[in-house]
């Protein structure tokens, strides 16, 4: 619960006034590891209020009620914020999600309680759209299997073994065209691509020709209830068999199981994946997951494309914004 520390102003020549300034105390916990914020910022947040940090990852619901406690304010990048969550902390006024999206996040229940759910919507946008551009590259180029052969000391047949596909020429279709989407779409009209999109304004019927469109489908959007398997049967059905899938936004978007059966009957080329349905945290990936990986048109990524070190640093920076907009009661890049 916010206290008020009242500290008398002395003005030269004025003595003491009476009315004092306010200085809001704010309890802020960061409940769970967080090791792309670096110890640099922790310490700046720790100059404006009172700040919890664990080293670890919570296993449970209740071990993350148990952190929380009485904060009022959250920051947070992997648990899960669930309505139980929200109930066992009546303090709680602000969630802050150190990410663009918020599905981790039950803001729907969140906006019933009063509490806000707030994003860090922009620092990462540069390193998932070159991330984005990486996948494709080494997928259509065959650049992780050549590695592994190489590695193992196989060469005089590789060169022959591995025809690649020029991204030059090709056609990219974005679903999503946010911060995301536009800055990979300079990349790829940098490499002479021909690119279209489509966004939360696009009719059904033009997101399907989009799909059946392209050489490339890039997905750059939230994970919400109306996005989620967007991309389904029918849609996959629609790609070309020489066309790639490319997600660097949330496994929910894609359903796994089917897409999981479409690359493994060829009737897509491939696909390039950082995010998956059901991620594990600090655990072993799932058999689904496993199973997705390993295909051999597949090329994979364990949710890193926002992590990089230029990124951790603008993160840093919109996580101290978000917090002085909290103190100051008005918040910022409010979700909900």
């Amino acid at each position: 619960m916010s206290y008020f520390l009242f500290l008398p102003v002395f003005l030269k020549n004025f003595g003491f006034l009476l009315i004092p300034d306010i200085i809001i105390i704010m309890k802020i916990v960061i409940p769970e590891y967080v090791e792309i914020v670096s110890d640099e910022y922790i310490r700046k947040l720790k100059k404006l209020a009172e700040v919890t940090v664990y080293a670890d990852y919570p296993k449970t619901d209740e071990e993350i009620i148990r952190r929380i406690g009485r904060a009022e304010l959250i920051a947070f990048n992997w648990i899960k914020i669930n309505s139980r969550i929200i109930d066992r902390c009546p303090d709680l006024k602000y969630i802050i999600t150190l990410s663009t999206g918020i599905n981790f996040v039950d803001s729907n229940y969140a906006s019933q309680k009063g509490i806000k759910v707030i994003n860090c919507p922009t620092h990462n946008a540069q390193a998932v759209a070159e991330h984005i551009i990486a996948l494709m590259l080494a997928i259509s180029r065959n650049i992780v299997e050549a590695q592994t052969l190489i590695r193992k000391g196989r060469w005089k047949e590789t060169p022959y073994m591995f025809t690649g596909t020029e991204l030059s020429g090709k056609k990219l279709g974005l679903v999503g065209y946010g911060q995301i989407g536009k800055k990979v779409e300079r990349l790829a009209k940098a490499m002479r691509m021909t690119v279209l999109f489509a966004n939360s304004k696009t009719s059904t019927t033009d997101l399907d020709r989009l799909i059946a469109w392209s050489d490339y489908l890039s997905l750059s959007l939230p994970h919400a209830e109306k996005t989620h398997h967007l991309i389904d049967e029918r849609r996959l059905n629609l790609m070309k068999e020489t066309a790639y899938i490319v997600n660097c936004a949330r496994g929910g978007i894609i359903d796994q199981k089917i897409l999981i059966r479409f690359l493994k009957e060829n009737k897509i080329a491939g696909a390039a994946i950082d995010v998956f349905e059901n991620e594990p945290v600090d655990t072993d990936p799932s058999s689904d997951i496993l199973e997705l990986v390993n295909l051999p048109n597949v090329i994979a990524t364990p949710h890193i494309a926002f992590n990089t070190k230029e990124a951790a640093v603008r993160l840093g920076e919109e996580l101290l914004k978000n917090v002085k907009a909290c103190l100051g009661g008005k918040p910022i890049n409010v979700k909900n």
